[in-house]
């Protein structure tokens, strides 16, 4: 039985189905069933009542679930008193260019002060490049965007989740995230981008007409030519962005926008794994502290 094991049951009782869990852990179903059919061997019990779909927790397996609760959490207390001192190695690490300006350089801080003697290698990317290189093991894990999990040898380990926005410049007057997508020249985040995709798929759904004057590939090309007067944009907002180099005005859109998801993929079975557990953690106490809103 291993804690991973232990985890993935949680998420099926939390969740309600395999199909939650596996979305929550970043596995494929197949391999959550795999997983929950080994831990029941493993204890010569069944833990789900499969006579309903979908599967959920037998009597035994409703007693498990405090005993296992409080086995995971033992496990993430100790794991933090002796990672503090025990973190070590050199991690392959390929991010997103819109991550590696974003929140990358104060998670690297943070890091290297409780981490000293953690080296961090990082390559840039975007996000299918960055997911190839995984899979040859060429990086040990990656920082991408809206990864779909369709291999079960990798794992997608989601931590931060960004709307889409429209950013135009300081002088555009009107007040509509809408009206102004449809009025100014339209500067396209790269199709060959997944956020790009995104945000395609999203002007489709609403029926926006733009003239694109452009396609880059990395926000802050994007941000400096909506700065300068040259059209508008739909980009992510990201955590902790204010004005920088190039203010720009930002625009909400009404009703719900689609969001850009972050997260770290790795593969499956790794050496390294543990060392991307601990840049996970850090990650996400980077995204949870405040920031500033950027104005509006």
């Amino acid at each position: 039985m291993s804690i991973r094991e232990l985890r993935t049951f949680l998420a099926v009782a939390e969740g309600g189905s395999f199909a939650a869990a596996a979305r929550a852990v970043g596995r494929t179903q197949s391999a959550v069933t795999v997983q929950m059919k080994a831990l029941e061997d493993e204890f010569g019990t069944t833990l789900f009542d499969r006579s309903r779909r979908p599967p959920g927790l037998s009597a035994i397996g409703r007693t498990f679930l405090p005993h296992a609760t409080e086995a995971v959490a033992a496990y993430d207390r100790l794991f933090r008193v002796v990672s503090d001192t025990l973190v070590e190695g050199h991690l392959r690490l390929g991010v997103v260019p819109s991550v590696i300006t974003g929140v990358m350089p104060r998670a690297l801080a943070a890091l290297r002060e409780r981490y000293p003697a953690l080296h961090v290698e990082l390559a840039m990317g975007l996000s299918k490049d960055l997911v190839g290189r995984v899979q040859r093991g060429t990086l040990d894990a990656a920082i991408v965007s809206d990864f779909k999990l369709t291999n079960a040898g990798l794992r997608w380990s989601p931590f931060l989740k960004e709307p889409l926005i429209v950013i135009a410049p300081a002088e555009v007057t009107v007040r509509k995230a809408e009206e102004a997508v449809t009025l100014y020249p339209f500067i396209r985040y790269s199709r060959n981008a997944w956020v790009g995709q995104i945000i395609d798929e999203f002007l489709k759904r609403r029926n926006l007409q733009v003239r694109e004057a452009m396609a880059l590939d990395t926000l802050e090309a994007i941000r400096a030519m909506v700065h300068h007067g040259l059209g508008v944009s739909i980009v992510p907002r990201r955590a902790g962005d204010g004005t920088g180099e190039h203010p720009v005005r930002t625009l909400r859109f009404s009703g719900p926008a689609p969001q850009r998801v972050v997260g770290i993929v790795q593969r499956e079975e790794q050496a390294k794994t543990a060392l991307v557990e601990v840049l996970l953690d850090v990650l996400k106490r980077e995204d949870a502290s405040p920031r500033p809103r950027p104005p509006r």
